[in-house]
């Protein structure tokens, strides 16, 4: 969230930036934890890792019962952990989500076992930046922290986002509920419910089904919804009163390394705001399944690493092919067939495809299996294309904004198709015998929702 910050603070006086940055809380890191002591080179790319604390010290009483109180949560853990990636050269921005179930060895701990990287954040932020560092290989140069207070903020200053959700859906361990199809705004509280689901459970063919993704589906959700707040952000971020509304929250919620400075503050906001915010890529770190917990899947996993560690072309750059792991879908059952929207999620998952939820479409019982999708998306659609077995249309919708492909199955719809030739899925190009067709200008009838 505090990209979406970074894009609206840039519209203010200078001198106001600098007084208030001067309230912020500031963490002071010895020289060894980030990249060069956090003296950076303006000209070379900057990693910031933001991470979003559950911490409930500064929870209401009247609000214990959604989020828990400081008996029921000791301490603090990460519920968001992001490396937000910006690359002068390239002109280019990207965010990697870091799984909190993720195993790996934890920095300077005399256990070698993995364990989950959230336990490094409990052990302090200097732990969990060294813990990337050694199991990932990607530098830090800047870290910064956002509570439930920070989050809720950011929302209510501009003044609720709009989400759209294909199916009702609830959680009860967080509070979200939404009984009807459609967009909705969110207020702040009805946002963190959202963004903060691990027990999600969506409405589809009369039947509550639980998103069995945990982790991996909360990320997902949450970068959709970055997305959401980028584009809110930059249209609302002039106004005045919500950028003063801005400033304050992140004066109060946000904590810095003592090394960021008001500089790196404008040369990170400078690149977001200079972005439309869907071309800022969002990627995922790939993973499988390890019991509850989560392990990398190799070679797709140093694949994307590679590319935020500056052993490859930037995060941001035209890679040679689109992968899976940048790709999120939404998926609307189109057919009628029970089961299939969620089925197909399930097999895109697998083929590490991200997955923006499940619901019904509108229209049921088409043939053809249709890949909606945004201008200049039109890569991710022809990939996604070469997966869908029974063949798919590819049809522009610029109604269509967040940069996801929505998937309306049909009766045409057999399945995903596993990676040709068994290759790992970030690094797989669409089925030779299903090569994409030139999709047309407009759809002659539109199948995408949006908001």
């Amino acid at each position: 969230m505090l990209v979406a910050l970074c894009v609206v603070l840039t519209a203010s006086a200078y001198g106001y930036i600098r007084w208030q940055f001067g309230r912020v809380e500031k963490i002071p890191f010895t020289c060894d934890v980030l990249r060069n002591c956090g003296d950076d080179d303006p000209g070379l790319p900057m990693n910031v890792l933001l991470v979003g604390s559950d911490s409930r010290t500064d929870i209401a009483d009247a609000e214990a019962e959604q989020f828990g109180s400081t008996g029921d949560v000791s301490g603090q853990r990460s519920d968001t952990m992001i490396v937000v990636h910006v690359d002068p050269a390239s002109e280019r921005a990207a965010m990697l989500s870091i799984p909190r179930d993720l195993l790996v060895p934890i920095a300077g701990s005399p256990d070698t076992s993995p364990r989950r990287i959230n336990e490094a954040f409990t052990k302090g932020p200097d732990v969990l930046i060294a813990t990337i560092r050694q199991s990932l290989g990607i530098e830090i140069d800047h870290y910064a922290q956002v509570d439930f207070n920070g989050f809720r903020g950011v929302v209510d200053a501009l003044g609720g986002v709009e989400l759209y959700f294909a199916a009702p859906a609830r959680d009860r361990q967080t509070g979200l509920n939404v009984t009807e199809i459609g967009c909705r705004e969110l207020d702040g509280d009805e946002a963190l419910a959202y963004v903060r689901s691990r027990e999600y459970q969506s409405l589809e063919d009369g039947r509550w089904r639980t998103d069995p993704t945990a982790d991996i589906g909360r990320i997902e959700r949450q970068q959709g919804f970055i997305r959401v707040v980028l584009r809110t952000a930059s249209r609302q971020g002039r106004n005045p009163l919500t950028l003063n509304s801005l400033i304050s929250t992140a004066v109060n919620n946000v904590v810095l390394d003592s090394a960021f400075s008001t500089k790196d503050i404008r040369r990170l906001a400078g690149r977001f705001r200079s972005l439309e915010p869907d071309a800022v890529e969002i990627l995922s770190l790939p993973t499988v399944p390890a019991g509850a917990r989560l392990r990398l899947k190799q070679p797709d996993a140093s694949a994307v690493i590679d590319r935020f560690s500056g052993r490859s072309a930037a995060p941001g750059a035209a890679p040679p092919e689109v992968v899976p792991g940048s790709v999120r879908v939404l998926v609307l059952n189109g057919s009628g067939t029970k089961g299939q929207a969620a089925a197909a999620a399930a097999d895109l998952r697998a083929a590490n495809f991200g997955v923006a939820g499940t619901g019904n479409a509108d229209a049921v019982g088409g043939t053809p299996t249709v890949i909606g999708f945004a201008p200049g998306q039109d890569a991710k659609a022809e990939l996604l294309q070469g997966y869908i077995d029974g063949g798919a249309d590819v049809r522009r919708d610029r109604s269509l904004t967040g940069g996801d492909l929505v998937l309306t199955t049909g009766t045409s719809f057999k399945g995903i198709l596993p990676p040709p030739g068994g290759a790992p899925a970030a690094a797989a190009a669409p089925p030779a015998t299903a090569a994409p067709a030139a999709p047309p200008a407009e759809p002659a009838d539109p199948q995408t929702p949006s908001c």
